[in-house]
């Protein structure tokens, strides 16, 4: 067995597959990366026990994990917990470590095999935040090495190469829009000649648009992940409708940000950066599912294609958005 492990600030994404067996399918599963604490009185706890919600005691507090987090938390106009925060390990959140290793035994289960490989992603450097990935790195290979297993890390965007790119001999600009960032990679035939991640993505949107309308992240999650049409915003609830001009504001907000930050990099990386005459570029990622996501990306590039600084032969959506870069790993973890 091998296992590849999105680690992703919204989802845990893991994908594993039989290698004994050529012919089986690749398995994937998920879990939501939040938490809920609230007081364990008994009625509370007969509740959860009923309604079958995955979560912990420990003393006089309960602690609800996954997805069910999110719909108490909108329950009791509360903010859910994450364990991560901006795509590695929150500073600040105390109970992080524990959560995160209840999440992922969940996800991971028990190894098969003696040292069973876990290719598992860690964000690119940040550009545009003072911050450091190397103790989410050694963290992470903590938790997944405590569960028997053995840990190896791998870059986000390069993953989505491996899983997408095979026909284009593994050379592509790749781009993980996730929750907490959004991490890009130039990749030459399996070699990642540029990498970097910037801190705003999904939950920059959700943040930045709750504030702009007078609501919360959570919230304005919820709207989101109900759907949003980035090419009409009178798609959908009367109700939602200044919402959802907010959340289109800052997609295309971030959509420039992302471009106008590949032109800096390359910029600096240019001399080193040898380049067939074009080359796809593959958006992956839980953000880019909004709908119309890629013509909408697309409108946005056009304004800047004449100053960007990569030949693109298309922009295309991967295979799997939401399972792409965990699949890549394990296509890594294989190959190991």
């Amino acid at each position: 067995m091998s296992k590849g492990l999105d680690v992703g600030t919204a989802f845990l994404v893991c994908a594993s597959k039989d290698i004994a067996n050529p012919e089986s399918d690749v398995a994937v599963k998920s879990v939501r990366d939040a938490f809920l604490d609230i007081e364990a009185e008994q009625s509370v706890i007969n509740m959860l026990k009923m309604s079958n919600v995955s979560y912990v005691q420990e003393g006089d507090q309960c602690y609800i994990v996954g997805e069910p987090a999110l719909s108490v938390a909108n329950l009791l106009k509360r903010e859910a917990r994450r364990p991560l925060s901006r795509g590695v390990i929150s500073a600040g959140e105390v109970d992080g470590e524990r959560m995160l290793l209840i999440l992922l035994k969940e996800i991971l289960g028990a190894p098969q095999v003696d040292e069973e490989h876990v290719y598992y992603s860690v964000p690119a450097q940040p550009i545009d935040r003072d911050m450091d990935i190397v103790y989410h790195e050694a963290m992470f290979k903590k938790l997944i090495e405590s569960l028997g297993y053995k840990a190896t890390s791998m870059n986000e965007a390069a993953a989505i190469v491996y899983a997408n790119c095979a026909e284009d001999g593994f050379t592509a600009l790749a781009t993980s829009a996730g929750a907490g960032m959004v991490n890009t990679s130039l990749v030459y035939q399996t070699m990642v000649g540029m990498s970097f991640s910037v801190s705003r993505s999904g939950d920059w949107i959700d943040s930045s648009s709750a504030k702009a309308v007078g609501s919360t992240a959570t919230r304005m999650m919820s709207v989101k992940e109900r759907g949003v049409d980035l090419l009409n915003p009178n798609d959908g609830d009367p109700k939602t409708l200044r919402e959802r001009e907010a959340l289109i504001v800052y997609y295309k907000n971030l959509i420039h940000y992302i471009i106008d930050n590949i032109k800096k990099e390359f910029k600096k990386d240019n001399s080193s950066i040898e380049l067939p005459e074009s080359i796809p570029w593959v958006i992956s990622g839980g953000t880019s599912l909004a709908k119309n996501f890629l013509p909408f990306f697309q409108q946005e590039f056009e304004k800047e294609k004449a100053s960007f600084p990569i030949n693109i032969s298309e922009i295309r959506m991967a295979k799997d958005p939401l399972n792409d870069v965990a699949r890549g790993l394990l296509i890594a973890a294989m190959n190991e």
